[in-house]
């Protein structure tokens, strides 16, 4: 045999046996298996799905940087394969902001999803509006305006601020009226259309604790109060009606009513011995004395109002003091002891019971899967459908999401509903609702002095009160609160 032929036939059995060895790792990786050097065996691998605002995050497992060519990019999510089943700790940074960490399992054949990671700048630019002396403000429903509150002694300011324009588009002065205070659960509110106002207040000479409304018609600026408008008494809770621009409901004398603020005359009870009551794009409920049922009626009163609750679950019956609805299926209650009950028919069972005590208040996510409700000091969510998106969650479980020594304010639900802004002391933070080895927290900005704030989903804007640079007031300002990205979030 001559030497070219033993070369070649070298050089054959050198790919065959290469083809041997090659063949079946590339085979078993391309089926999902990997070999575990500390049990030394092969198993099948598990992957990594991370979805990151900002973009374009550094990513490290236990230490280690994933370089870019391990991972898989689709959309604003990331996918890392052929990781080996077992415990990770996974670090995700980018340069500018805070980082976001867990210790996360890994499991043979199945992806791992953490889908809501967002990342906080380390600082903010503030974005400051042409106002002093700002004690709160409610954003109107169109996004592009705020109504302010000044009190200055006896005298009370109420003013219009476009936001984009910075500038004051009207002012209203309330002469020898004060600002109703915060823990009577009054606000200022917008009708649906921005037309009006309507602001609740009190005499700052009367000794007595009656709430008057001053109607604002923000096109002709004309001003009434709706008290001597429908000649009620005693009245609380106004809101407007969801569809009709010119109507509002409200309380009085236990009486629920439902009143034209352009002709006193044109005035409905649409109920008697209400204790509470919420409003729908096309319905109103309410809660009646004295055993706490809840009706549901037409916006305008018509037709017969149709029973959605039997029993209360506890006894004594307490009033309620707040309704909130997300439909007729899910209803959540606070009595005036401050507990809380959930009316909540589910897609596995029926619940109507008590899951809080000392309750401030509460909020549904848009979705109705899920409402949040606080004390002073925690904040937890309940689950009124399963939660299917990793971690899943099951109907009717309550998960405790953040406990302070210290009072906690501004309690809300963040765009995504899967994180939770608030207030400590001076602090504006936010905290995921993932409990998965530990729920992050990350710090928003830092304010002087305790603030009053508000974020604007579709703005993706936070509002809140701050001090002004040199001066001893109060002034608002706005930071952008989630790293924009475009349609396919790139």
């Amino acid at each position: 045999m001559d030497m070219e032929k033993v070369k070649r036939s070298i050089f054959f059995w050198t790919l065959a046996a290469l083809f041997l060895v090659i063949a079946p790792a590339i085979i078993m990786r391309a089926t999902g298996l990997n070999f575990d050097l500390n049990r030394g065996v092969f198993v099948h691998s598990g992957t990594l799905s991370l979805k990151v605002n900002p973009k374009n995050p550094t990513v490290y497992l236990d230490g280690e940087l994933v370089k870019s060519g391990k991972i898989n990019r689709i959309n604003n999510s990331f996918n890392i394969s052929g990781l080996i089943p077992r415990d990770y700790e996974i670090k995700i940074t980018n340069e500018g902001f805070q980082s976001w960490s867990k210790k996360i399992d890994i499991h043979s054949g199945l992806s791992s999803e953490f889908w809501n990671i967002v990342l906080a700048r380390n600082s903010y630019e503030r974005t400051p509006y042409n106002l002093s002396d700002v004690n709160k403000f409610f954003i109107s429903p169109k996004n592009r305006r705020l109504a302010y509150v000044k009190e200055a002694g006896s005298n009370l300011e109420v003013g219009i601020l476009e936001t984009r324009s910075n500038l004051v588009e009207k002012n209203f002065f309330l002469n020898g009226w004060k600002f109703i205070e915060t823990e009577a659960e009054e606000n200022i509110e917008w009708s649906p259309e921005e037309d009006y106002l309507s602001i609740p207040v009190k005499k700052v000479s009367a000794e007595d604790n009656e709430i008057y409304y001053f109607i604002i018609n923000l096109k002709t600026e004309e001003t009434s109060i709706l008290n001597q408008l429908t000649g009620k008494n005693n009245l609380s809770k106004a809101r407007w009606d969801p569809k009709d621009k010119d109507y509002l409901f409200f309380i009085s004398e236990k009486t629920l009513y439902r009143a034209n603020v352009k002709k006193a005359s044109e005035i409905i009870a649409i109920s008697e011995d209400v204790s509470a009551y919420e409003l729908s794009y096309n319905a109103v409920y309410f809660s009646e004395q004295p055993n706490e049922l809840i009706y549901k009626s037409e916006l305008d009163g018509s037709g017969e109002k149709i029973q959605i609750t039997n029993q209360f679950p506890l006894s004594p019956v307490l009033p309620i003091k707040k309704l909130i609805v997300y439909d007729e299926t899910r209803i959540a209650f606070i009595n005036q002891a401050n507990e809380l009950f959930i009316f909540n028919q589910g897609e596995h069972e029926n619940y109507f019971k008590k899951i809080g005590d000392e309750i401030m208040s509460l909020q549904f996510s848009n979705d109705g899967k899920k409402l949040l409700f606080w004390t002073d000091y925690e904040a937890s969510v309940y689950f009124l459908r399963d939660w299917m998106v990793q971690p899943n969650r099951s109907e009717d479980e309550i998960q405790n999401i953040i406990r302070y020594s210290e009072p906690i304010k501004n309690i809300q639900w963040f765009k995504d509903y899967e994180h939770i802004i608030f207030s400590d002391n001076k602090q504006l933070r936010m905290v995921e609702i993932d409990t998965r080895d530990r729920s992050n927290y990350v710090d928003i900005t830092e304010t002087q002095t305790p603030s009053f704030l508000i974020y604007n989903n579709a703005e993706e804007k936070l509002f809140f009160t701050d001090n002004i640079p040199n001066e001893k007031t109060n002034g608002i300002f706005s930071i952008i609160f989630l790293e924009p990205s475009n349609i396919l979030g790139l």
